[in-house]
């Protein structure tokens, strides 16, 4: 029996399988021929590490194998810079802890430098990016909601929370979703994020109704102001 020698598929990485398998997906949606966006997520609340950098070489090693079989291709850097304060980084201020439950890009830089904590952390990750030769385009997720990058995204995902939230159990197995909406405002009275709870989707006004109630921490608890408000998610 004469065995079909093995196809490779481009430069023969995984890489490669990667992107084939990505421009075939693209034929199947009908989107073939447009040009692609490579996203990598860059965290914001903590000190980049190994990891951190792995992630953005691997999207711009998938973006290299899209460029190899013709795809223009755009690497997007996506800075997490609405994620909340869980805990202050080793060697940080303690005076930090006050911000715990913050979004990072809300909280000043203890260091004096950037605009914002956020702004300092994703600058790590960035600088090593760039020295390391991957050309990008850094994306502030913050700038991104208050522009409304993501507004229609949004209003689907909380009109079709009851089904989102079954899919997130089944992939991920949090079963919180199931019971409160897939949101997080940012309370209007404390300025906290992941003490907040969703409660009501409101779609004619686009708005989310809200209760300020607390998080867990690895130390315990964080208590929330209290508060009762709606936030517009556009």
């Amino acid at each position: 029996m004469t065995l079909e020698p093995p196809q490779i598929i481009g430069r023969g990485t995984w890489l490669d399988k990667i992107a084939a398998d990505i421009v075939e997906r693209e034929k199947r949606l009908g989107r073939a021929g447009k040009s692609l966006r490579v996203e990598s997520g860059l965290g914001a609340s903590g000190i980049p590490h190994i990891g951190s950098f792995e992630d953005g070489a691997r999207a711009h090693g998938v973006k290299m194998a899209l460029e190899n079989i013709g795809v223009t291709t755009e690497l997007i850097a996506f800075s997490d810079d609405m994620d909340g304060l869980r805990r202050v980084p080793a060697g940080f201020p303690k005076t930090l802890s006050k911000y715990l439950g913050f979004p990072v890009s809300s909280i000043p830089d203890p260091f004096g430098c950037h605009e914002s904590y956020g702004r300092h952390m994703s600058s790590l990750l960035l600088d090593a990016l760039d020295k390391s030769g991957i050309e990008f385009r850094a994306v502030s997720g913050t700038r991104a909601y208050r522009e409304g990058l993501f507004s229609e995204q949004i209003d689907k995902i909380l009109r079709n929370s009851a089904k989102v939230g079954v899919i997130i159990k089944e992939t991920m197995g949090q079963e919180k979703y199931t019971e409160t909406l897939p949101y997080f405002p940012v309370c209007k009275n404390c300025g906290r994020i992941y003490t907040t709870k969703g409660l009501e989707y409101i779609p004619e006004r686009h708005v989310v109704k809200y209760v300020c109630e607390g998080m867990q921490l690895r130390a315990g608890t964080l208590e929330g102001c209290g508060h009762h408000g709606e936030v517009d998610v556009r």
